[in-house]
């Protein structure tokens, strides 16, 4: 948040086998008892002879194993197969994962029993039996085989729709012992991101709101859905992003609490489960003050009753929780002391936690990223890492950036990770009725550049916490970060008589139960962004048709993209037409957006096709695939799974281009048969 410096900072007053048996056969990735990145069991190896097979490419078939088990090593704890650097996590994909496990399960520890003579073994003079059992057992294995091999086929076949942009696996991990795995592995999760338009209005609440709470169970609770967070590629996006424990992106959608030394009332079980039953809410983001009355200014003792009774109430509910050293207007190395012993408390007391996430200064201000003088925010960064990595956190770490977080950009010159650090992100701040543009083409340079960023403080009125809204450029924004897989945190949880706060200052409630007359402009707002998000995001994932039919997910082209083109169907399909949109242009490529509409009163099935010319190459198409090309004449074709468009609805396919035009370039001569 900007200000001049005698202006009221609203946002805070000045200014989150059974044993011995014969036969088993059990799925080496669902073996708990696996050593981490192995399918190799840990321990001294069965007693007896271990036949095994491995079947598929990913390294993730049946093993069939005839004697004893090997005794159970202890299991690996949640998160150990997060990527340890952002350089080399996912972006080389599964395969070479998976072709590491194989290698370590062909080549690593025995599978096999003991020697011949050793105990449970047959001697020599009982080997013809053996013999005639095994060639018993080796036909079952035969049959298994050709069983498993079939529903295999068939699993794969049917499970992934016709399109090759599917989700990079950043670490594969083992399956919890519930059986849980990755909310979307089989969908590709780019392309539905890219196809999200916010529509959410800040005057009328598109949801109920009733006040009450759900039973949720803890596998089913967000923690309890994506366990252990890193940062880590993923295909389809251009930075690192977040990866959760299944090597699946992931975004959290956080709300920020303001400063806790003004308004702890808000900090409890009740106000977070509200947020997480009816808003859409992931995360919660504590903002600590360390000046302005806050920790270091005698307040540490209440504000440490109150960040752990937040961390507690957020784990409890199986949300994240962002511990937020709320450094405002200064340089950051100013209280380097008192945030170094503060994080080497709270890392240490959180290091085995899975929720919980560090900020570690929140806007620093005419401080440069880095310049060498070691009294630069790179420095400060620099030593906080290395005292939350000191105290046995691997937690992901959030870095604030110059100029109220704002210089997200200059973080390329000299990123943490060349120092070894992973799990690394860096902050960007905005407020929509202030920045435009100028900030979002920085953070489209940063991401350009490979930085992983997190918005983790934003708001829809001015910089200052207070004033008019935006609500149109909020949803741009959002679009902007949907499309980019950046998690944010939208400020704030008060009812602090300011246009930022999501409550009226007249609302008293403060455990929870808001029905819309306690809401703001902000409450509504967000209320209708994240229920939005989560109730898209789920379509998409129960159904590829989801993410074009699902709740939320046919808004219109972003108006803030260029003047789409549309041409009636060249075939005399009058009622369905096709437009274009550029969404995202960062100078050397942009991202097009391509929208099919119906307008007649029946469906258009048995497919369709796309024709257009284009001033660009394309990279990557989701969400349907080009049939031919020449020149600059594109042909595409739909995907299985959205080859009808119902009559009234809409279907989108969209690409990433490359460019020369330092202006942005939008198909022409668009045509659909």
């Amino acid at each position: 948040m900007t200000m001049a410096d005698d202006d009221m900072d609203t946002r805070g007053f000045d200014d989150y086998d059974p044993t011995g048996g014969v036969f088993f056969v059990h799925d080496a990735t669902q073996d708990d008892d696996s050593a981490p990145g192995t399918g190799a069991p840990q321990g001294d190896g069965a007693a007896g002879v271990a036949l095994s097979a491995d079947f598929g490419a990913s390294g993730s078939g049946t093993a069939v194993e005839f004697g004893p088990a090997a005794p159970a090593g202890p299991a690996a704890p949640a998160g150990s197969m997060a990527p340890s650097n952002p350089a080399e996590s996912t972006g080389s994909g599964a395969s070479d994962a998976d072709a590491s496990r194989s290698a370590s399960e062909t080549q690593g520890e025995p599978r096999t029993g003991e020697g011949e003579g050793s105990e449970g073994v047959p001697s020599h003079t009982k080997r013809r039996g053996a013999i005639a059992g095994i060639v018993i057992a080796a036909a079952v294995v035969i049959a298994l085989c050709v069983a498993f091999g079939i529903v295999r086929a068939r699993r794969s076949s049917d499970a992934t729709p016709a399109n090759t942009n599917t989700i990079t696996q950043a670490a594969p991990s083992e399956s919890s012992s519930d059986g849980s795995t990755s909310p979307h592995n089989d969908v590709d999760y780019a392309a539905l991101m890219r196809a999200f338009q916010s529509t959410a209005s800040g005057d009328t609440l598109a949801y109920d709101l009733t006040g009450a709470t759900k039973d949720v169970a803890a596998d089913a609770t967000p923690v309890g859905m994506h366990g252990k967070l890193s940062v880590g590629d993923a295909e389809g996006f251009q930075a690192p992003t977040i990866i959760d424990e299944h090597g699946n992106p992931f975004q959290l959608h956080a709300a920020s609490t303001h400063g806790i030394q003004w308004f702890p009332q808000y900090v409890n079980k009740g106000a977070f489960q509200s947020l997480r039953d009816e808003w859409g809410i992931n995360a919660v983001r504590l903002a600590v003050y360390a000046r302005e009355g806050g920790y270091t200014d005698g307040d540490a003792a209440s504000m440490d009753a109150t960040i752990q009774a937040g961390v507690q109430a957020a784990t409890d509910l199986g949300m994240y929780v962002i511990i937020d050293w709320h450094s405002l207007n200064y340089n950051p190395n100013d209280t380097a002391d008192q945030a170094d012993q503060f994080f080497a408390t709270y890392a240490q007391k959180y290091a085995a936690s899975d929720n919980v996430l560090f900020e570690v200064c929140n806007e620093p201000t005419g401080t440069p990223w880095y310049d060498g003088s070691g009294n630069d925010i790179y420095s400060y960064c620099s030593r906080m890492m290395a005292t939350i990595r000191g105290a046995g956190s691997d937690a992901i770490v959030i870095c604030g950036t110059n100029t109220w977080s704002q210089d997200v950009d200059e973080v390329a010159s000299k990123p943490l990770k060349d120092d070894g650090y992973a799990n690394v992100m860096y902050a960007l701040h905005f407020y929509a009725a202030s920045h435009y543009d100028e900030i979002k083409n920085k953070l489209r340079t940063a991401l350009e550049s490979g930085t992983p960023v997190f918005v983790s403080e934003f708001g829809i009125s001015e910089e200052s916490g207070d004033g008019q809204t935006d609500i149109a450029n909020a949803n741009d924004w959002i679009d902007l970060l949907v499309h980019n897989n950046i998690s944010f945190a939208c400020w704030s949880l008060s009812n602090l008589d300011a246009s930022s706060a999501y409550l009226v200052a007249s609302s008293t409630k403060t455990d929870g139960g808001w029905t819309v007359d306690d809401l703001s402009t902000t409450g509504i707002w967000l209320v209708n962004t994240c229920r939005q998000l989560d109730e898209y995001i789920a379509a998409g994932v129960a159904n590829a048709d989801g993410a074009q039919e699902g709740s939320g997910s046919t808004a219109s082209p972003s108006a803030s993209a260029d003047q789409p083109t549309e041409t009636q169907d060249a075939t005399g399909s009058a009622d369905v037409a096709v437009s274009a949109s550029v969404t995202q242009d960062w100078g050397s490529g942009e991202t097009v957006e391509v929208t099919l509409t119906n307008s007649g009163g029946s469906d258009h099935a048995g497919g369709w096709t796309v024709e257009f010319d284009f001033d660009g190459t394309i990279t990557k198409l989701w969400s349907g695939s080009v049939a031919s090309h020449s020149g600059n004449h594109y042909v595409v074709t739909n995907a299985d799974y959205n080859a009808t468009i119902a009559a009234g609805a809409t279907v989108d396919f969209g690409f990433t281009a490359d460019k020369a035009s330092a202006s942005s370039v939008t198909p022409a001569n668009c045509t659909v048969h």
